[in-house]
């Protein structure tokens, strides 16, 4: 159901930029494709194709080919969220564009009680372009974001830079990176400006163990582990509807089964995040075509977000 209570519509046609805030770009800080959410967002220190600008541009040049990545959640109260990208991968080099967009339309405005106004739009759009460079000893790369939001009548742009370092070691089997997101800043929107989501993350992810569940080593089977540490740099209040934020470092977790190099399951483990702290997805994986999904359950009761995605390498 779209239509807005009439008192809940005017508090929030009244305070349209304070929306904003406790929603809106806290996307930035949400993985674009379901193969990280499916492993609560612990991907700092994991290549993800044109989607590691948003988590680690240094990523881009550790990438073993370059790609086309697109994503799109369903996120509850009719928000959406839609990703596109690609990775132009050369040699030690990585060049790569994407956007990011979230919003939801449909809503119906009220001045007063009886027949409505019509219906406005919430959008918060991220176009970004990014480059990194494999030094050998590490890798370094910077992105550059546009950012436009939209909200009710109201319109602002804004800019935000992520920049990042990432080393793999012991034959890649262990990665680790660091990284600083969205650091910017917006017009305002209408008599504030919304708050960015501004992170410094680290994280590190491995993989554990393989063993064949077949003689032969037919059936060869991978765990793999992910975590990162965060450490929120802007206060941004808890009214996000899908990451509740806090201004507390926190943990992301990950854990993935991946079965002949083919099918991969996984799970994922948020701390500090009462809202939606555990998460679930699978793959499907071929030489040229990556399929996933994710599935996360909110707590709260307010429905559960289904993300599906696609990666074509070449």
């Amino acid at each position: 159901m779209r239509k807005l209570l009439f008192a809940l519509t005017i508090l929030l046609i009244s305070s349209a930029p304070l929306f904003a805030q406790g929603s809106g770009f806290q996307v930035l800080g949400i993985s674009p494709m379901p193969s990280s959410l499916s492993k609560a967002d612990a991907n700092t220190s994991v290549p993800e194709g044109a989607a590691s600008i948003y988590s680690n541009p240094a990523l881009l040049a550790l990438s073993d080919y370059s790609s086309i990545d697109a994503g799109y959640s369903f996120w509850i109260a009719n928000l959406t969220h839609g990703f596109g990208g690609v990775n132009f991968k050369n040699d030690k080099r990585a060049i790569a564009f994407a956007f990011y967009t979230a919003g939801a339309s449909d809503y119906e405005q009220y001045d007063r009680p009886g027949e409505s106004n019509g219906t406005f739009s919430i959008q918060h759009i991220s176009i970004s372009g990014a480059y990194a460079h494999d030094f050998g000893l590490f890798s370094l790369g910077a992105a550059f974001q546009f950012l436009n939001e939209q909200n009710y009548t109201y319109r602002a742009n804004g800019y935000a830079f992520n920049a990042g370092i990432a080393r793999n070691f012991v034959d890649d089997r262990v990665r680790t990176g660091l990284s600083i997101t969205n650091a910017g800043e917006m017009q305002k929107l209408n008599v504030e400006a919304t708050e960015l989501p501004t992170s410094l993350k680290a994280g590190v992810s491995a993989d554990v163990v393989q063993f064949s569940a077949s003689p032969g080593d037919e059936l060869p089977i991978l765990i793999s582990a992910y975590l990162d540490y965060a450490h929120p740099l802007s206060k941004t209040e808890d009214r996000d509807y899908a990451d509740y934020s806090k201004t507390d470092p926190y943990l992301n977790m990950g854990l993935s089964l991946t079965i002949a190099e083919t099918v991969q399951v996984s799970g994922g483990y948020k701390t500090q995040n009462n809202v939606r702290p555990v998460s679930f997805g699978a793959e499907f994986i071929t030489n040229d075509i990556t399929v996933n999904y994710a599935i996360i359950p909110f707590n709260t009761g307010y429905g559960t977000v289904h993300s599906i995605g696609l990666q074509y390498k070449f």
